[in-house]
């Protein structure tokens, strides 16, 4: 018969922690310790993880989204204000050009559909 291996809470406390604060999976610390059964960590896990520990790797994990979204919203501000310069660009262009060639450029409003 296969020996079942007791292990003490202070140990299991600090392979609890270290899986917390690590960023590793929990297989690699099952491998590491050489812990048998696949469920035997997450056990560990709900009996010794406190709230307070959970709560600090889930700041972490919306820190580092609020980091990439903030890099978002910067990228996307830069593209609305290269759009914004670009339609000014456009529409001083067309302007320009109607001014020197003297034809309209800029589609009207308002215009006649031809009858059928």
């Amino acid at each position: 018969m296969k020996e079942v291996k007791r292990y003490s809470d202070h140990y299991k406390r600090r392979v609890v922690n270290e899986i917390i604060s690590g960023k590793e999976s929990i297989e690699y610390y099952r491998r590491k310790y050489k812990i048998g059964g696949s469920m035997t960590i997450s056990r560990w896990i709900d009996k010794f993880a406190s709230t307070e520990y959970l709560t600090m790797a889930n700041k972490k994990h919306e820190s580092d989204e609020l980091g990439s979204l903030r890099a978002e919203l910067a990228l996307l501000r830069r593209e609305l204000e290269d759009e914004r310069l670009r339609r000014e660009a456009y529409q001083l262009m067309v302007k320009i050009a109607e001014e020197e060639f003297n034809i309209p450029i800029e589609k009207k409003s308002g215009v006649k559909r031809p009858k059928k």
